[in-house]
């Protein structure tokens, strides 16, 4: 069928200079276990806005470049997800339906969990609980300083 995972990791240190002598995709880390890992293409849709939470919900961004985008009443307004972060994981902790689209935007390296397997490797890993405790706090600031200004609850100086 497809390349190995670890074919696709050598195929994505060939593309990026930065990777090509020190083969930073040849392991992931220590962190990261009771999940499975997925290399996805540039533009392949993770989730939909209003869709229910998939069987594995919870994603680390190994590698690459996610943009999440909310929709609003007058457009959207969109969070981009560097590497290293945690992203998919209020929906499931609220029991909601997804309230926004997750895109890859360029070839991606995810590591994704369901919410048991998520809650056993947190409670392994104090580096997956802080992961997932700045994910939150972080799209939490950015949404509430980007909502509070619209509603007029703060100016953009105030932090």
């Amino acid at each position: 069928m497809g390349a190995s995972i670890a074919g696709k990791r050598k195929e994505f240190n060939k593309k990026r200079p930065e990777c090509r002598k020190s083969n930073c995709m040849d392991t992931l880390p220590r962190s990261l276990q009771y999940g499975e890992e997925l290399a996805v293409p540039a533009r392949n849709l993770l989730f939909g806005h209003g869709e229910p939470p998939a069987a594995k919900p919870i994603y680390y961004l190994v590698a690459g470049l996610v943009k999440t985008e909310y929709r609003l009443r007058e457009g959207r307004f969109s969070l981009w997800i560097a590497p290293d972060s945690l992203f998919g994981l209020v929906e499931p902790l609220a029991e909601c339906s997804r309230l926004c689209t997750a895109t890859a935007m360029e070839r991606t390296i995810l590591y994704r969990w369901d919410l048991e397997g998520f809650f056993t490797a947190a409670g392994v890993s104090w580096e997956l609980g802080l992961a997932a405790a700045t994910g939150l706090t972080r799209e939490l600031r950015i949404l509430n300083a980007e909502f509070g200004e619209r509603l007029g609850l703060s100016s953009g100086s105030e932090r």
